[in-house]
């Protein structure tokens, strides 16, 4: 899902949404953001989204090759059908441990905070 800046909120801040469309959830959460940082944060937030995708493939592809070359080296299909299912498991979980830490990460330098509609009434 991608970011776009949405309705100003008040004076110097903006609402951050995620794009609409058909895999977007109901329940996704809005943020705000300062108007003057919005522009680059939208802009860098989406293009690290792009290399996090390749890089969470990347994972999986790698500890899935590891579990297969486990599994050939014990010549053994019990180890094969445990570990390839693990390396997958490990590709994903690594991918999006890694994730997680760099989009907060991004979100704290720009201090972009969760919007709530309650909040403001």
């Amino acid at each position: 899902m991608k970011l776009q800046i949405g309705p100003s909120i008040d004076n110097n801040m903006v609402r951050l949404d995620f794009r609409k469309g058909p895999d977007k959830p109901d329940n996704s959460p809005s943020y705000k953001i300062e108007k003057n940082k919005a522009d680059e944060f939208v802009k860098k937030y989406n293009n690290q989204e792009n290399k996090l995708v390749k890089y969470t493939n990347f994972a999986v592809a790698l500890w899935t090759i590891a579990g297969l070359g486990y599994s050939l080296f014990k010549r053994s299909l019990k180890v094969a059908l445990l570990w390839v299912p693990a390396g997958i498991i490990a590709g994903l979980g690594v991918g999006a441990a890694v994730s997680v830490h760099k989009k907060n990460d991004l979100m704290n330098r720009y201090d972009v905070r969760e919007y709530s509609v309650k909040n403001y009434i």
